[in-house]
């Protein structure tokens, strides 16, 4: 099966109202679809955000046109062609895309949801509403400035059982204030911190894992990072990306160490980028915390349907390749190039 060419939409697609308010984003991505001489097209996405792929497109051409799909190594390519090239190689064969990349742990991939930095009111009525929609974990851009407050309010209003998920990006700054903001949040539902504080003196996480009650976790890159914090005892949880080679091997090192695990590879897709994700994610025995991947929180994720994402969690079928369709009259709608 030979490719013949590809094909590229740049869309745009708002976020939902609350998060588009407060976080001023425009987030577009690129749909690509690759063509083949046996009629199969797969679908990838690219972030177009800072990079536009479709300036690339003769190199792409000529990188991949006329290469048969079967001397590609799949696992070791970027994600946006990785993620065609595996839609192609299910629809061939006959099976999902997951077969294709290592056992299928799970039936279904729990999603966080997500939420950037906002007063602690609009906060809440994101948390009750993504409750509503059968989340179980909420994921907080957190600024020590209002984090207490909304994590009590968010408590009162979704009950014992919905989690927070506190991502600071290192704002709460050095060990100290870390450690009372942690003493602070203790009875509010913490499901783990996430990079709260800054990453300089790796032992000031080790420290914090020794005095705070909840999980502490880094957004690490590839094995030698991740092996480096095991090392230093700074984590008990990761927050890992990467294309399937790479995320297979980072995952197999946390494993090693007996540490869960959760992925954040394309975060702001559509649902193309978030079933692939999904497809990698339920091969990862240690990935059994909600992934870090987002179409939830735009007012369409393209599919028509064709995802199955209810009750927080993207569930996956045995449909050939990546198991879905795009809505073309959406696509349309929220094309800008």
């Amino acid at each position: 099966m030979k490719i013949t060419g590809f094909e590229y939409r740049t869309i745009s697609i708002p976020f939902i109202p609350a998060i588009q308010e407060h976080s001023g984003m425009d987030y577009p991505t690129t749909l690509v679809w690759v063509h083949t001489d046996e009629g199969l097209t797969g679908l990838g996405e690219s972030n177009s955000l800072n990079n536009d792929i479709t300036d690339q497109a003769d190199q792409i051409s000529e990188r991949y046109v006329g290469k048969n799909l079967w001397e590609i190594d799949l696992a070791s390519e970027s994600f946006v062609f990785q993620c065609a090239f595996y839609d192609l190689a299910g629809q061939a064969l006959e099976v999902p895309a997951h077969k294709l990349i290592g056992e299928k742990y799970r039936d279904s991939v729990e999603l966080a949801y997500w939420s950037p930095p906002m007063p602690a009111e609009a906060t809440v009525a994101e948390a009750e509403r993504a409750a509503n929609m059968g989340f179980r974990v909420h994921k907080l851009k957190a600024r020590k400035a209002n984090i207490v407050e909304t994590a009590r309010l968010i408590k009162e209003a979704c009950g014992p059982d919905f989690q927070i998920r506190v991502d600071p990006n290192t704002e709460f700054g050095d060990l100290d204030t870390g450690l009372r903001l942690a003493e602070e949040l203790l009875p509010y539902n913490i499901e783990v911190y996430e990079d709260p504080i800054r990453f300089e003196n790796l032992s000031w996480y080790r420290q914090m894992r020794e005095k705070v009650e909840a999980p502490v976790a880094r957004h690490l890159g590839a094995p030698p990072g991740i092996l480096e914090n095991i090392l230093a005892g700074a984590v008990d949880a990761v927050n890992m990306g990467g294309n399937v080679a790479g995320l297979r091997k980072s995952a197999a090192v946390a494993e090693a160490a007996d540490l869960p695990i959760w992925v954040q590879i394309f975060a702001f897709g559509s649902c193309v980028a978030s079933t692939f994700a999904a497809h990698i994610a339920c091969t990862l025995p240690n990935c059994t915390m909600p992934i870090d991947e987002l179409p939830h929180i735009r007012v369409d994720d393209l599919s028509g349907g064709s995802m199955d994402l209810s009750n927080g969690a993207i569930h996956l079928s045995d449909a050939p390749g990546l198991g879905i369709s795009l809505d073309m009259d959406a696509v349309e709608r929220y094309r800008i190039r």
